[in-house]
């Protein structure tokens, strides 16, 4: 072969060679993660059933495997002990891999400056995106803060109706007793609907 025509191979050969390293590093990688999915689902029935010196060795290790379930629950643990900077990175690495828990719980981090610079417009910015994923919580949150006006959101009332419906249709309970109160007050730009606020009370009722 003439150096010409080596040089015409090689891009051929290194393509077939970076498949190749991407394929292997791939079935490596899962394996990993399912020891990782393992320990972490073990880790989080610990934590539920209280065993939490158990549960925080698997969650930890589960977390550094890249299982976010458990990068988010270790998040919060951490956040809930007040380690700030622990919180906010697990809660980033789970957001980073796309998880809708992960990146709210980021955004609450960033709403309240804890492990981070406080900054409401990147917390708005996370939570509408959890929000978006179908998040219930962040829902609930990006509803409020539409009401609000907050998290760098202008106030927009009916846009908050349609969340805070969203929420309550999922079962929020926060989110139903605001539509029964804004049917009953008059409130959100909606109409005194006492038939409305009898509904919400009602679904109140059973979902106790």
């Amino acid at each position: 072969m003439t150096h010409s025509n080596r040089n015409r191979a090689a891009p051929g050969r290194i393509a077939r060679c970076a498949i190749f390293a991407a394929c292997l590093f791939g079935a490596l990688q899962s394996p990993l993660l399912a020891d990782a999915k393992t320990d972490g689902e073990r880790g989080i029935e610990a934590y539920q059933q209280g065993r939490l010196i158990e549960a925080m060795g698997l969650l930890e290790r589960a977390a550094q495997g890249g299982y976010a379930p458990a990068q988010v629950l270790l998040a919060y643990i951490q956040d809930a002990a007040e380690n700030d900077t622990a919180a906010f990175e697990w809660y980033r690495r789970a957001a980073e891999a796309g998880d809708a828990a992960g990146i709210y719980g980021l955004g609450s981090m960033y709403a309240k400056g804890e492990g981070v610079e406080r900054d409401p417009v990147e917390a708005g910015r996370l939570i509408r995106r959890a929000a978006e994923m179908d998040h219930l919580p962040a829902i609930r949150t990006y509803a409020h803060a539409l009401e609000d006006g907050s998290l760098g959101f202008a106030s927009d009332p009916a846009a908050a109706v349609e969340w805070f419906r969203l929420a309550a249709e999922a079962g929020d309970a926060v989110a139903m007793h605001r539509l029964r109160d804004a049917y009953t007050e008059g409130q959100l730009g909606l109409p005194v609907d006492p038939e409305q606020a009898a509904q919400w009370d009602e679904k109140i009722m059973q979902d106790k």
